[in-house]
Formats: C-alpha cells, sequence, structure tokens
C-alpha cells in the first residue's frame, strides 16, 4: 500500500510538473513562430506598399500616366496572385493631392471600416499604418496596411492602402501548432513511460529498506538491502545496513553478556558446592560433639579454613574473569615499563621463592619497553604466570624471564624447570576450570590462564605456550609497543 501510495504520487507530481512545462514551452515557442510569421509577412507587405509608394511618386514626379497605368496594371496582376488589393488613393485634404489619374480607388466613394480610416489617417501624417482583423464578407483574416506616398518636396500627396489575406500565414502557423502538440505527445507517452521506470527506481528500495527495518523490528539483523546506488537512496541503504551490523553487535555483545552472567552463577554454584557441603560436615560434627580429640578437632579446623580460602580465591577469580569478558569494563591505561612491572612481580613473590629455594633471573635488551596497559592488571597477568611457574616446579630450580624488544611488539617469555604440561593438555588450558592431569592434586581454581588470557586480548596482545612433560613450560606473551613521542 506504501508502494502504491509513493509510486502513484512520485507519477503524479512528475505528469503534473512535465505537463506545465511541455505546456509552457509550447506556448511560447508557438507564439514566437506565430509572431515571426506574421511579422516577417507584415515587413514583406510593409516593403510592397514603400516601393508601390515609391514608384507612384516617381510617376507623379515625371507626370507619366501611361507609365503609371502599366505599371498599376501590373502590380494588380502581382496582388492578385499574392490575394492582395493594391489601393492607391490620393490626399483629398492636402493641398499637395497627386493628380487622380495616378489613382484607382476614389476613397471618398467608398465606404471604408473606421480602422481603415485610421490607418489612412496615419499614412497621411507621413507614418505606416497597419492592423488586421477578421474579414466577415470572405471569412478570412485580412491585414491592411497603409503608407504614404511623398512628393520630391517631401509632402504626403497620397498613399498605398493593401489589403492582403493572412490565410497562407495562418496555415503556417496552424501547421507548426498540429507538429508541436503532436511532438508534446509523443513526449509526454514517452516521459510517463519513464516516469514509471523513474518512480519504480525510487519507490522500490524505499520499499525494501522498509521490508528489511520491518525484519529487524523482528530481531533478524543479518538481513541487507543489497541497494548499491551512489545517491541519497543508496546512502540510506548505506546506513541500514550499517545500523543492521550494529544492531548485530550489539545483541552478540548482549547475549554474551547474559551468558557470561549465566556462567558466573553456574561456576560459582557449581565450584562452592562441594567446599561448602565438606566445611557443613565438619561444622555438624564439631557442633554435635562427636569429635572429641583436641588434636583432630584442631585438624577440622585447619580443613575448614583451608576450604574458606578456596572460596575466596575462587569467588576472586571468578569476578576478576567476569570483568574482564564485560566489555564496558574500562581499563586504567597508561604508559608502563615491562621491565618494572616483572621486577616488581618478582619482589612480591620473594619469600614464596625462597621457601622451594627457587632463583629468577631477569633479562633485557632495552631498558626502554614500553606499552599501553593497566597496571595492575599486567602485574596480575606476571603474577598469575609466576606462581604457576613457581607452583609446578621443584626445589633448587630456575624461573627465567627474557624481554625482547622490535619495532612493532615486546615479547615477554617465562620459562620454568617444572614437570611440564602434556601435549594432550596445551590445547584446553585456557579453559574454564580446565586442569591437566599432572595437575589436578595441585591447590587451584582453574581460572588463572583464562584471567591472564583475557587480560592479554584486552590489551591487544598475544599469549602462547610451549612445554615438555618433565623439563618444563615457557609461556611467551606479546604486547604492542608503544611509540615515543619526540
Amino acid at each position: 500500500m506504501i508502494k502504491r501510495h509513493l509510486f502513484w504520487r512520485i507519477y503524479f507530481y512528475f505528469g503534473i510538473v512535465l505537463s506545465i512545462v511541455l505546456g509552457s514551452v509550447a506556448l511560447v515557442f508557438t507564439t514566437l513562430n506565430k509572431s515571426n510569421i506574421m511579422g516577417v509577412y507584415e515587413e514583406q507587405i510593409q516593403k510592397l506598399a514603400t516601393n508601390v509608394a515609391e514608384q507612384v511618386r516617381t510617376h507623379v514626379v515625371q507626370n507619366n500616366p501611361d507609365g503609371f497605368f502599366s505599371y498599376l496594371t501590373a502590380i494588380e496582376d502581382f496582388g492578385e496572385m499574392q490575394s492582395a488589393d493594391i489601393w492607391i488613393v490620393t490626399h483629398p485634404d492636402s493641398e499637395y493631392s497627386m493628380p487622380s489619374e495616378f489613382a484607382n480607388v476614389d476613397i471618398e466613394s467608398v465606404n471604408v471600416p473606421d480602422e481603415t480610416e485610421e490607418i489612412l489617417e496615419e499614412a497621411y501624417q507621413g507614418e505606416i499604418g497597419v492592423y488586421s482583423n477578421f474579414d466577415d464578407i470572405y471569412e478570412k483574416t485580412i491585414l491592411h496596411l497603409a503608407a504614404p506616398v511623398k512628393n520630391s518636396s517631401g509632402h504626403v500627396m497620397g498613399a498605398v492602402l493593401i489589403h492582403a489575406t493572412v490565410e497562407i500565414q495562418e496555415h503556417y502557423v496552424s501547421q507548426y501548432q498540429k507538429y508541436i502538440g503532436l511532438s508534446i505527445l509523443v513526449g509526454l507517452l514517452v516521459a510517463f513511460f519513464l516516469a514509471i521506470f523513474f518512480s519504480r527506481q525510487i519507490s522500490g528500495p524505499i520499499r525494501e529498506m522498509r521490508r528489511i527495518a520491518l525484519s529487524m523490528a523482528e530481531g533478524n539483523y543479518d538481513i541487507k538491502t543489497s541497494i548499491h546506488r551512489s545517491d541519497e537512496i543508496g546512502q540510506l541503504a548505506g546506513s541500514l545496513d550499517i545500523l543492521a551490523d550494529r544492531l548485530e553487535e550489539a545483541e552478540e555483545l548482549r547475549e554474551n553478556i547474559e551468558q557470561n552472567r549465566r556462567d558466573f552463577f553456574s561456576n560459582v554454584s557449581h565450584e562452592l558446592r562441594t567446599p561448602i557441603t565438606v566445611m557443613k560436615g565438619y561444622a555438624e560434627m564439631l557442633a554435635d560433639g562427636y569429635v572429641k580429640d583436641e588434636e583432630k578437632r584442631q585438624e577440622y579446623y585447619d580443613r575448614m579454613r583451608m576450604e574458606c580460602s578456596g572460596m575466596e580465591r575462587l569467588v576472586s577469580d571468578l569476578l576478576i574473569l567476569s570483568k574482564m569478558q564485560n566489555p564496558d569494563f574500562e581499563l586504567d591505561m597508561e604508559v608502563l615499563n615491562v621491565i618494572a612491572v616483572a621486577q616488581d612481580t618478582l619482589r612480591s613473590l620473594r619469600v614464596l621463592m625462597k621457601e622451594k629455594e627457587i632463583t629468577a633471573e631477569l633479562s633485557y635488551q632495552d631498558e626502554c619497553s614500553l606499552i599501553q596497559g593497566d597496571y595492575d592488571r599486567i602485574r596480575q597477568l606476571f603474577l598469575i604466570i609466576l606462581q604457576n611457574a613457581i607452583k609446578y616446579s621443584e626445589s633448587n630450580t630456575r624461573i627465567l624471564i627474557d624481554i625482547e624488544k622490535t619495532d612493532a611488539k615486546i615479547c615477554v617469555s617465562i620459562a620454568d624447570e617444572g614437570v611440564g604440561i602434556a601435549k594432550e593438555d596445551l590445547d584446553n588450558i585456557f579453559e574454564k576450570f580446565y586442569r591437566g592431569k599432572n595437575h589436578s592434586q595441585k591447590d587451584g581454581s582453574g581460572l588463572g590462564l583464562v584471567v591472564a588470557k583475557h587480560i592479554m586480548e584486552r590489551h591487544n596482545g598475544l599469549i602462547k605456550v610451549e612445554s615438555t612433560l618433565g623439563k618444563g613450560t615457557t609461556f611467551m606473551m606479546e604486547f604492542p609497543v608503544k611509540k615515543v613521542e619526540e
């Protein structure tokens, strides 16, 4: 319905504008053509009248009636050929009136219309008088023109009055109008067929965009308009496609956030169920007085404290992971020196490494190894990797930290001499709650490496791992270099 309405409105408005334009052009050209044809014909009659007046003056001055008679016969024959009557009349009220033998009409004996008398008066005043009217007798339009006949002194002694039909000229005008009308008709027909095409060119894409918009309103964001044009309609269609992409991204983001929320509560409930059950059992046994031995009671208290610490660590890791997965969580970005962050992390782990008699060696190429990052998150990243290295390494081993800088990136590798990771586990170590077969006896929530991976992703970095069972594991991290402005 909208398509039909818009289509016919465009078609109707186009027809109105086109008709007005063509009608105006036709009217202007017809008027100009008629004016041109009649003007040229009037000039021809005026030139004829002037020439006849000059010949009459010559014969009068030469007093040559016979010659004038011969000339008069010739011009009357010419007038018949041109469908024109040529009257030569004297000026009845002038002392310079030409002799009557040089006139072929006695104007005083002829009943002429008032308009004819007026143009004769103009001729007697030395001017050209002209008018046209429709003659009821001949049923034709007649052009009347009067020109003065002057003597050698310049005094008016008579006039030449020509009555010429404009039938041929009107025929030319009529034919021209017919051709113009036919041309307009053909032009309108062609234009209206083109109007159908152009109207569809406008209404068709709009209808398609309406369909797309309604589909998007129903949640279908992967649909596209497939309209490729360089005009405003094409730009609107492109904007609609961009909107669909943005809505699709927003929907995916919303679904991810919702899924993360569900995963968070599911993980919390799943992971806390076992320690809570254990703690409840210990608490009930202690509360009911079943454990009498003081040493046994202390052991149960220690286990409850250990379970609480594990739950606290688990909840903390889940909260951090939830923040890292939330795109709305903003990092406190600043310019950092990776070397300084690594040194700070090692200082905080000094006591833990001393307990296991593990040494750490830090090497680097460029003291100015700068990145754009969140200090706390990068430090947390190093803590996760280094704590794992300490946890899964034997006593009297080393942890090697190497920082290399290139033009595009800073590479940090942390290698230990621990138990290593089985080849079949390498592809899964960044999955939530995944723990390798040879790591299942160690404490941990199974979320540390997941958090580390998300921290790297939020810093536009990359983390990889290589490991050999019984020889150790190497984590490699790549950060984009922060260019120093000179």
